[in-house]
């Protein structure tokens, strides 16, 4: 029974990264059951024995997403560095998958919410929230901590934190890869540190 249900939790996973690559490839329009299948060698049914529709495979990976954002936040926060540390070492994370993926997580978001299905687009509004507010608390300690100013609108710089991340892997992608990436998240990176940490904060550029 434990064997079965492990091997129903990895053929689960093989489909839902097939989607994710897909998607990327082709765009979520044209992600269908056919080429998921063709994608990891199986059959249309086996794909349908784990997953009832499409929309179902896709509720999963935005599950999925959640998971590796929302842990990047996580690891880091446990941690016992300053906010501003643990920002930093998020972003880097990030970015670190992003260039080993292709952005594939950021990208599958933008694609998920072009098909305009609206439970799709809630739970991944859901998600959204979530990661804005666990990045609104990082913030929250570093007012405590005298580095980020307290006139800040948090809410609005957690906001801006993860647009900053999505738009910079849009643009990643519309350059088919060309420009350089860590060259513009430490640009982008410092502009964002500049606007909400106090005179008093000694920030370091980010590594190359």
């Amino acid at each position: 029974m434990v064997t079965q249900r492990e091997n129903t939790q990895v053929r689960q996973k093989q489909i839902i990264s097939a989607a994710r690559r897909l998607i990327v490839k082709y765009g979520s329009e044209h992600v269908t059951v056919r080429r998921m299948a063709k994608e990891i060698g199986v059959s249309e049914g086996a794909i349908y024995r784990h997953f009832k529709s499409k929309n179902d495979i896709l509720s999963f990976l935005v599950d999925d997403i959640r998971e590796n954002l929302l842990g990047d936040i996580d690891k880091n926060s446990s941690r016992k560095i300053s906010s501003m540390e643990i920002l930093e070492n998020i972003i880097t994370d990030h970015i670190s998958a992003i260039e080993q993926r292709k952005g594939v997580t950021f990208l599958a978001i933008a694609e998920i919410i072009s098909l305009g299905d609206k439970k799709l687009n809630k739970k991944i509004n859901d998600v959204i929230e979530q990661y804005t507010n666990r990045i609104k608390t990082v913030l929250e300690s570093g007012v405590q901590e005298g580095v980020i100013r307290a006139d800040v609108d948090l809410e609005a710089a957690s906001l801006l934190f993860f647009s900053m991340i999505q738009g910079l892997v849009n643009i990643w992608a519309l350059s088919q890869y060309k420009i350089n990436l860590q060259e513009r998240y430490r640009s982008l990176w410092q502009v964002f540190c500049q606007s909400i940490v106090t005179r008093s904060a000694d920030l370091q550029p980010l590594p190359d």
